[in-house]
């Protein structure tokens, strides 16, 4: 690879693939005859210049990056702002294309240039991300929810087991251990306060959007659910797309006549999935279509899990039914009897 000189270099690619880390940006662009390489700083500031830059340059090809994290979203954001498409792959599609070269190299640079590539020759990409203020401040406060989420597992789990040992030796908790499980407390409530702020913030970006209530006319579907199904994309061809993207489809694993045992895929944004588990654990519990509905799937032999992973897709496949189709919910016709 060659190193760039200027951006405009990158005016002539064909194709530019942007390897992202905390620290910095790795950019390699495809010409004719070579790849050309810069690396930028993950600043704000320096991700505007080069982006102002590129667009001077006259560049109109495809841009790729993976979906790192929140680290991602300072360059989508200034492509946003500059008018300049880029297109956010989850790593899993960008994988299979790393894995498919014999020559096994793992580097930044090797990583930007396979999105390179990609941009030539992977004919189902999703379209460009388009992302506001708005969006990236949802998308932070659900990973940071999701991550103090984890905390508090961990946490719960680890000061139960101790203290049972205590107790069962008939020992006493110190003061600092006390605080421990105070702190915990703290971080329960200040969590709860950070889910307070994200409903606002997603009531607010959906005040003028019909679609909002009816989504939270859904069984199990609290304002935080509808606000986050609410901001899924709907340009998508279908519903399994959404299921998909949160995570909830099943990955399939056959070989000959062996047939192993699905498992849900897991992708996207681990906060989205649990909202939408809950969801449905939510309607079962309070409406009784639903709850029919689930009892049914226990008599087939469905554990209590499985029923409701089933019924949080139902449930999101109608909402894409209601976003992007304009349908309306009828229990009757969702839950027959």
């Amino acid at each position: 690879m060659k190193k760039a000189a200027s951006v405009k270099v990158f005016g002539q690619c064909l194709g530019i693939g942007i390897d992202v880390s905390k620290a910095e940006l790795v950019i390699v662009g495809l010409t004719d005859s070579e790849p050309y390489i810069k690396r930028v700083n993950n600043q704000l500031a320096s991700i505007r210049a080069f982006v102002q830059a590129l667009k001077k340059a006259g560049y109109r090809g495809k841009m790729i990056c993976e979906s790192t994290g929140h680290y991602h979203l300072k360059l989508a954001l200034a492509c946003e702002e500059s008018e300049m498409e880029i297109i956010v792959l989850n790593p899993l599609q960008s994988s299979k294309h790393g894995k498919a070269r014999i020559r096994k190299t793992k580097t930044d640079a090797e990583d930007a240039l396979v999105l390179a590539m990609m941009c030539l020759t992977e004919p189902d990409l999703p379209k460009p991300t388009h992302l506001t203020v708005s969006n990236v401040l949802i998308r932070l406060k659900m990973g940071q929810l999701a991550a103090i989420e984890k905390q508090l597992q961990q946490s719960q789990r680890s000061l139960c087991q101790y203290e049972e040992t205590y107790t069962e030796l008939g020992l006493e908790l110190s003061e600092l251990q006390v605080s421990l499980r105070d702190h915990h407390r703290s971080l329960k409530r200040l969590k709860k306060q950070l889910e307070e702020e994200l409903e606002n913030l997603l009531v607010e970006n959906m005040a003028n959007d019909e679609i909002f209530d009816q989504l939270c006319a859904l069984p199990g579907y609290s304002k935080i659910v509808a606000g986050l199904v609410g901001q899924l994309d709907r340009q998508v061809k279908g519903s399994q797309s959404w299921v998909a993207y949160a995570g909830l489809d099943v990955s399939i694993r056959e070989s000959g006549t062996w047939k192993g045992k699905g498992r849900l895929t897991k992708r996207g944004k681990a906060y989205l999935r649990k909202r939408l588990f809950q969801a449905g654990w939510g309607a079962c519990m309070n409406y009784d279509c639903v709850r029919a509905y689930y009892d049914k799937l226990k008599a087939r032999g469905r554990s209590h899990t499985e029923a409701i992973c089933i019924i949080s897709r139902k449930l999101l496949r109608i909402a894409y039914e209601i976003v992007v189709n304009g349908k309306i919910y009828d229990p009757e016709i969702a839950f027959p009897g």
